[in-house]
């Protein structure tokens, strides 16, 4: 945590940042440390069959949209240790003719996000 403390500390004056908020995280999802659980995965993946999506699924590894199945289990994989590219990810969805997004659960934490990205974008929250 140390390491965490002295990034912020200095993200403000050398890197201009905003805020740093500490997030309360369960794992270290997305990182190398996630490295040895890729393999397992990866066999699962080899005995899953996924269909060729009628809407192409757009990666949070590379913010890309994939219609190609093996390409989307590569993707999964890949996932594990990958940074999330979540605002590109965002920004490419709304560049293809975007209309309106469904939150789904409980919160609005999605549609915050959403908003911060591009104020305009509509998104409808559905509490199940």
């Amino acid at each position: 945590m140390k390491a965490c403390d002295t990034l912020a500390e200095i993200a403000k004056p050398e890197f201009k940042a905003r805020m740093t908020v500490k997030l309360a995280v369960a794992g270290a999802f997305h990182t190398d440390f996630m490295a040895p659980a890729v393999e397992s995965l990866e066999k699962v993946l080899e005995d899953i069959e996924i269909n060729k999506p009628r809407i192409p699924v757009v990666s949070n590894v590379d913010a890309s949209p994939h219609s190609d199945p093996d390409t989307i289990k590569k993707l999964l994989a890949k996932q594990v240790t990958a940074p999330v590219m979540w605002e590109d990810s965002v920004a490419s969805v709304l560049s293809k003719g975007f209309e309106r997004a469904m939150e789904l659960g409980p919160g609005k934490v999605t549609a915050g996000v959403l908003k911060r990205i591009d104020k305009t974008a509509a998104c409808e929250n559905v509490e199940v």
